[in-house]
């Protein structure tokens, strides 16, 4: 009897202990937050309106209450006692090989899809390793985009203006042999984007293919700002027009913007086109600092609202534009894009000219986890400066004109019936 009782309070002890490592690993996973962000704006306001955004967190003390949320931690792990027991009658009784990460994770998963919000998700470790590079716009590479084309042939296609590719002289249309000597044959364009990122070296050498010639091309890597702004000024019924294309609202879209902005003013541009076509959206912040730039003092950008009411988001800035100025969407402008749409159409009283743009009208901000992983969460629902909520709906250009059929199996300026438009209008 005394010796039943020992054991059944070592057993005891043991399931206490293994409930505590369980709980720990999944709270720190699913509660636990690494600080992302350094922007002034406050938490709710730090968010990607489209797919992602970097939120400001705290690290959480596990078994405590948390001095920065007043949550008490305790009680959580008793909240996950149902997912403890099912985590260990699988583990201990389970008669194949288990992946006990891949079991986490599935019930990570399995929460955040049981909300039913589209936008709601988890990303594993990898993938939000590429979101990062994406949104951050900075990589360790050497500045240029390759594809593979017909034959396997792996073509440079772009190279970024001053970029080591640039500066080491790779050029457009250069076909890649080899890589530090290593034939290319048999091999994709990503597996050489990963190899050059992945090699851990300062340099590496480049045979290429130009004008029916061999050579070798040694470039340095170094960290490479992704241009996700370009601009040019475009000349239409003997008037100037700024033409500006953002593809990503990426933490260095504003500083590309303003700096490509100011270039085209120094040239006397007439009015501004900025392009948004298949923008999926990006930084809240980084929308807003480019509506700062465009928008008058006291203007409404947009508005936010939770639980807890609606809140407005005007511009602060002395600085603003007052020359015509018409933004391009379709059905792939999202979020930021549509921020910008509306807020230029609302507030500048501007132009928007083409379709429909996505429709997204939700905020998430996303929670790094200890282990490089992320969630992704709805908190409020964004509005026009008018008040309108466009989730699903989108919005409305004041000018619609659908794409031209040339323009879509000849992508050019010189098909680009929406372009056109446009210019027509700010030119009238």
């Amino acid at each position: 009897m005394t010796s039943n009782k020992k054991q059944s309070g070592k057993m005891k002890k043991k399931k206490k202990e293994n409930q505590n490592k369980i709980f720990k690993k999944i709270v720190d996973k699913i509660k636990s937050i690494k600080s992302t962000s350094g922007d002034a704006f406050s938490t709710k306001e730090v968010v990607v309106v489209m797919i992602f955004s970097l939120g400001l967190g705290f690290l959480m003390c596990f078994g405590c209450i948390n001095l920065f949320t007043g949550k008490n931690y305790l009680k959580v792990s008793k909240d996950l006692d149902k997912i403890v027991d099912t985590y260990y009658a699988i583990v201990d009784n389970y008669y194949g090989d288990l992946d006990k990460d891949s079991l986490i994770e599935g019930a990570i998963e399995g929460m955040i899809s049981s909300i039913g919000d589209t936008y709601t998700s988890y990303t594993n470790i990898d993938d939000t390793a590429i979101f990062d590079e994406t949104i951050n716009g900075k990589y360790e590479g050497i500045g240029c985009t390759i594809a593979t084309y017909e034959l396997g042939k792996i073509v440079v296609i772009e190279v970024f203006e001053d970029s080591p590719a640039f500066i080491a002289g790779l050029k457009v249309g250069d076909v890649i042999k080899k890589v530090d000597n290593i034939s290319c044959e048999d091999k994709t364009s990503s597996d050489i984007s990963d190899y050059i990122k992945d090699s851990g070296k300062e340099k590496i050498v480049l045979t290429v293919a130009r004008d029916n010639m061999e050579m070798d091309i040694t470039i340095n890597l170094s960290k490479v700002e992704v241009p996700y702004v370009n601009g040019q000024i475009l000349e239409y019924a003997g008037k100037k027009v700024g033409y500006m294309q953002i593809i990503i609202f990426s933490s260095t879209a504003y500083s590309q913007f303003k700096n490509k902005l100011e270039e085209l003013e120094k040239e006397k541009i007439d009015s501004l086109i900025i392009d948004v076509r298949d923008n999926s959206g990006g930084y809240l912040t980084t929308v807003t600092d480019i509506l700062n730039l465009l928008l008058e003092k006291g203007k409404v950008i947009y508005q936010l609202e939770d639980s807890n009411g609606k809140v407005e988001k005007k511009d602060t800035t002395r600085e603003k534009r007052n020359y015509p100025l018409a933004v391009l969407i379709n059905n792939a402008s999202a979020s930021a894009s549509e921020i910008l749409a509306s807020a230029i159409k609302e507030s500048y009283g501007g132009l928007v000219v083409g379709t429909n743009s996505y429709g997204k009208g939700t905020v998430q901000q996303t929670k790094k986890l200890l282990d490089g992983s992320m969630i992704k969460y709805t908190t409020q629902k964004w509005l026009t400066p008018n008040g309108n909520f466009i989730d699903e709906v989108g919005v409305t250009p004041t000018n619609i004109v659908e794409l031209s059929e040339a323009y879509k199996t000849n992508p050019s300026f010189e098909n680009d019936n929406q372009l056109k438009e446009a210019l027509k209008l700010l030119t009238e």
